[in-house]
């Protein structure tokens, strides 16, 4: 995939019966949306009078946001090639006892490749809510629903990402790798919702006076 397609394109092409792009690479493009509407809510705050105060803080904030943004993005191929690497593994030949056992050893390395893409969408995904969390209380207050829509689809982009990184996790025979994988996610999920509720908690009380 062609990173500077157009967005109508990229809808089509998932909407096609290929398997690329999926789930992992809708999530990480959720996900970098997220942090581009942080971004947008830091662009609308520095370089305001009225924000001097925090305008340090914010600019310092909207640098991550768009790092996050960014990787993310790039985070949408790399999901569609991890596929693509265990879709050439599993198409290995299997005649013999010797090319099964490579088959086997190449399917494991694949799954785990395929598994570390959205492993790493929902850590940028957790970074983008927690970036929310510091810029909700200095950006611009014109734009507080922003930053909220930005944690939703940062949060949307870590569950989906998750989902990904547990159906491969279910193929893997690394027990350790597994386990440790697993109680990360738990972690990182939990983390998540926390923000996430304080987030729209404060957005919700602003918005009522």
């Amino acid at each position: 995939m062609c990173l500077n397609q157009p967005l109508k394109s990229f809808i089509d092409n998932t909407a096609k019966g290929t398997p690329t792009p999926g789930g992992g690479s809708v999530a990480a493009l959720v996900g970098s949306l997220g942090g581009a509407l942080l971004c947008m809510v830091g662009n609308f705050t520095v370089g305001k009078p009225k924000y001097k105060s925090v305008e340090k803080d914010v600019k310092e904030i909207l640098v991550e946001a768009d790092k996050l943004k960014e990787s993310l993005f790039v985070l949408i191929r790399e999901d569609m090639e991890a596929y693509e690497k265990f879709s050439r593994a599993s198409q290995m030949p299997k005649d013999t006892p010797l090319m099964r056992e490579k088959r086997k050893q190449a399917l494991q390395k694949t799954l785990k490749e395929a598994a570390e893409v959205p492993w790493r969408i929902s850590q940028a995904s957790l970074q983008v809510i927690e970036l929310a969390e510091k810029l909700l209380p200095k950006g611009n207050p014109n734009l507080i629903t922003d930053v909220g829509v930005g944690v939703l689809l940062a949060e949307a982009a870590l569950k989906s990402a998750v989902l990904n990184v547990k159906i491969n996790l279910s193929f893997i025979k690394d027990e350790e790798y597994k386990n440790r994988r697993s109680k990360a996610l738990e972690d990182i999920l939990s983390r998540a919702s926390q923000i996430k509720d304080g987030v729209l908690k404060a957005i919700q009380e602003e918005m009522d006076g």
